[in-house]
């Protein structure tokens, strides 16, 4: 595999001389970002991927067995911030991924406290949606692995501020999504005390000094990365508004997690990923509400949930289409075991999706990035 072709906007660091597997080299740089067509398998090797997805879907497992085979108040919180913690330093050996998870686990739980407090109000709720997504966005300037973390704080605020919950409730959300993510650490540290210290890699992939001469260099409208924080924040936005003004509150979530998943910088890449996303989405719906209808035991969907995570986690560089169907689904019957009818709300699903698509598109026709981003060769 080649390495990706670097610019002064995107990354910090030359690609080593030396091909390394996987998507990153040890430093947390980005060596491939690009999806794969919808019928290839790629950049990751799928045995590797799933392996290391089931390995980041225990914390998952163990968390939704307990809240829902045992009925516990938190209600699948301690899951969902455990799920959306897994994505940070994903790729990283155990110790330097427990690092990234830890500082990812607080940001987490801020998140979900803005997202109960902001919910209150359309204006506020799009006016955090957007200051956080220009500052995702923008972390694209350093690496990969960053942008990745970003989007996981993004994520956490977007689930938040979809569920209504009362402002009392922030204090709840704070602790509930660190307590969550920090399973993520926990394991992480068992796995390098007792699995990885044979591969152990002290390294997390962070210097400061690049970190800050990345974001100085890109505060520019002619970086790619800039011009993608300000599109990214005012697209996701706009998701929120769109799904708080037409008044589809209880499924309008759906309508920013598709942006939030897939906007990318290059405008090839996340056009490619409207159609991956779309065929991804139908799959999804399709499997996840065959399967909510036929299934009534808390305790099965938790473990199915741990499964669907699992895969989630696995084929995210392997195949983003099959990533969306996974993800797809475990948001169905993570809903559905909370108690809103699958079969109900799959059209308005489908519909929160393609208004996504839409914003994403029209995104890069309003404000295309000025000239051809470089191609992995």
């Amino acid at each position: 595999m080649t390495a990706l072709t670097k610019t002064p906007q995107i990354t910090l660091s030359e690609a080593p001389s030396r091909p390394l597997p996987g998507l990153f080299n040890p430093s947390g740089m980005a060596r491939r970002l690009q999806a794969s067509p919808l019928l290839a398998i790629g950049p990751s090797e799928p045995g590797p991927a799933l392996r290391r997805g089931a390995l980041i879907a225990v914390p998952i497992a163990v968390t939704l067995i307990v809240e829902f085979g045992f009925d516990a108040p938190t209600k699948g919180a301690l899951g969902t911030g455990a799920l959306v913690c897994g994505f940070a330093g994903m790729d990283a050996p155990a110790r330097p991924r427990a690092a990234w998870q830890a500082v990812t686990a607080v940001a987490i739980g801020l998140a979900a406290a803005i997202g109960v407090l902001s919910s209150q109000y359309a204006v506020t709720a799009a006016l955090a949606m957007g200051l956080l997504g220009l500052l995702a966005g923008y972390c694209f300037a350093v690496s990969l692995r960053l942008a990745i973390c970003g989007l996981t704080v993004v994520l956490a605020l977007l689930i938040t501020q979809g569920l209504f919950l009362p402002a009392g409730d922030a204090g709840l959300a704070l602790l509930w999504g660190v307590a969550g993510a920090s399973t993520q650490v926990l394991w992480s540290l068992i796995v390098w005390v007792f699995v990885d210290r044979a591969a152990d890699q002290p390294e997390s992939g962070w210097n400061t000094r690049r970190v800050v001469a990345a974001l100085r260099s890109n505060l520019n409208l002619r970086s790619p990365a800039a011009r993608h924080a300000i599109r990214f924040g005012a697209s996701l936005a706009a998701g929120v508004a769109v799904y708080r003004i037409f008044g589809f509150h209880d499924h309008g979530y759906w309508v920013p997690l598709t942006i939030l998943f897939v906007m990318r910088p290059q405008q090839g890449e996340s056009y490619h990923r409207i159609l991956l996303r779309a065929a991804g989405t139908v799959i999804g719906l399709v499997i996840a509400t065959a399967l909510a209808e036929a299934i009534s035991s808390d305790l099965v969907d938790a473990i199915l949930l741990s499964i669907v995570a699992a895969l989630a986690y696995g084929l995210l560089t392997v195949q983003y289409a099959l990533f969306t169907a996974s993800i797809t689904i475990f948001v169905v019957l993570l809903t559905d075991t909370l108690g809103e009818p699958a079969l109900d709300a799959a059209g308005q699903r489908g519909l929160g999706t393609a208004i996504g698509l839409l914003i994403v598109f029209l995104a890069f026709v309003v404000w295309p990035n000025p000239k051809q981003e470089p191609q992995p060769r």
